[in-house]
């Protein structure tokens, strides 16, 4: 493998393993203005319009769910949590990784070309929901009680 398709190729792969989570773009895109508590996240990233073309997405997202991506997204460095010491109880609040502050505006180009090509996304986007509907079918099929 040329040293550019390696480069290329493990970059693809380390943005997919940094942003691919489910709830992780949306979670960003609220955090982008600045600072928020989780309630406020919750809030604001359930009232984005979220519609049959976003495969694998439940239409909201339950606290219990954001607690664990935030989490995780800490973990991995993506975001950072503030604890106010002059309030109780204390206020808590989440905001974006200068890193990756940047990436989203360097994305910008990136998805300026998606707006350029719907036809190429709502092909992948079919193939995925059909994708993922026959695994459904299939998990459901091997939870079925066999005959013997």
């Amino acid at each position: 493998m040329a040293e550019r398709d390696d480069r290329v190729l493990r970059g693809l792969y380390d943005l997919r393993n940094l942003f691919g989570d489910k709830w992780v773009p949306a979670i960003l895109v609220a955090l982008r203005d600045g600072p928020l508590r989780r309630v406020e996240i919750l809030s604001t990233v359930n009232s984005y319009s979220i519609d049959e073309n976003w495969t694998d997405k439940h239409p909201v997202l339950h606290d219990s769910i954001l607690a664990r991506t935030l989490k995780k997204m800490r973990e991995q460095g993506i975001i950072s949590r503030q604890t106010g010491e002059n309030s109780f109880p204390r206020e808590v609040e989440y905001s974006l990784n200068p890193d990756v502050a940047e990436v989203l505006t360097l994305a910008e180009p990136l998805i300026e070309w998606t707006r350029k090509h719907p036809e190429l996304l709502a092909q992948a986007q079919a193939y995925s929901r059909q994708h993922s509907a026959e695994i459904d079918d299939q998990r459901h099929d091997d939870q079925r009680p066999r005959l013997r």
